[in-house]
């Protein structure tokens, strides 16, 4: 699976209570074999645990539970084994819409593309998680205890899209970045931002836990096929800190040399397969992109990565032609 750099803080953080949560209950285990579902209720009672669901499979269960302090739509899938009472945690901080069990072990899950821990939306996703190891514990020669896959999400562009902070709703809040680049590749664009250089309070904002592409959102015309693409808090140019006053807060880094920095606005070149005309311009103190869809643009994801030692973050936005092996 992919995380984006915000998500994997969101896992660590789960895994971290995850980890409180058992040692607390190390004490606690079934106590009578095999596993039955009244034991499951009764265990997860005692360690404070809500029940939202239980579903049997071969005298195994694959339990959905909400730990202690969970809001009422955050939950968590747990692959108990009948014979032994063995627990194997199956998810972490995505948020889930749907699951099924598609053999021993094995659930396929679909993603919100919201996070648990951290007010952070992304492109929801198509998992499927493996238990390693048997009824007993023998786990796999990397004491792995499972394995997840994720399917790339392909999106209708005509679709509005956020990404980003959440918060119920898109919830950009005061985090400020300049474009550093955005260029078009064969099958999309591709941009990266640098922290903004307007003011030293802006500067720090770019940084708090880790780096992150700002939060973003499309609109589609249908009728000139045109997508629109808002980056919010972000800016074509910026500068003005003091050398001296930017060298005290960060030492030497990238950015030293770079402020005062401008990208300019206008075309961003030739066309591609997917996209026509593309251009950049500034609106207010957001950066908006806006581009014609070819006839082939027939579905779009998003990436986004990190450069320079977490510094540069990148976000991509990729299109694909209709696929009859994909799309049916």
């Amino acid at each position: 699976m992919k995380w984006t750099w915000i998500r994997r803080a969101g896992l660590f953080i789960t895994l971290l209570l995850l980890s409180a949560w058992c040692a607390a209950a190390a004490a606690l285990s079934f106590t009578v074999f095999p596993v039955g579902e009244e034991s499951i209720r009764t265990l997860y009672g005692w360690e404070g645990k809500t029940v939202a669901a239980i579903t049997p499979y071969e005298g195994d269960f694959l339990v959905e539970y909400r730990p202690a302090g969970w809001g009422t739509g955050e939950t968590l899938l747990e692959w108990v084994f009948g014979e032994t009472g063995r627990r194997v945690q199956l998810t972490g901080a995505e948020e889930f819409s749907s699951y099924e069990i598609t053999g021993p072990g094995q659930v396929a899950y679909t993603t919100t593309g919201a996070d648990t821990n951290v007010p952070w939306k992304w492109l929801p996703e198509t998992c499927q998680v493996q238990v390693l190891g048997d009824a007993q514990g023998r786990l796999d020669k990397n004491g792995l205890e499972t394995n997840i896959t994720a399917s790339a999400t392909w999106l209708d562009p005509a679709e509005p899209l956020y990404t980003g902070f959440w918060d119920g709703g898109p919830a950009p809040g005061d985090r400020f970045f300049q474009l550093y680049d955005a260029r078009m590749d064969a099958d999309g664009l591709s941009l990266s931002f640098v922290p903004s250089g307007d003011s030293l309070e802006k500067f720090r904002s770019f940084f708090p836990a880790c780096t992150t592409v700002p939060c973003m959102d499309t609109r589609f015309d249908p009728a000139t096929r045109t997508l629109t693409l808002r980056l919010y808090n972000t800016s074509l140019s910026s500068g003005g800190i003091p050398r001296e006053e930017l060298e005290d807060w960060i030492g030497e880094a990238f950015y030293q040399d770079l402020y005062p920095y401008e990208f300019p606005a206008g075309s961003l070149g030739r066309d591609s397969h997917f996209l026509r005309n593309a251009e950049v311009h500034a609106d207010g103190e957001d950066t908006v992109i806006t581009a014609v869809l070819t006839q082939y643009s027939y579905r779009l994801t998003v990436e986004q990565s990190n450069l320079g030692f977490d510094n540069i973050p990148c976000l991509r936005l990729r299109f694909r032609e209709e696929h009859h092996d994909l799309d049916g």
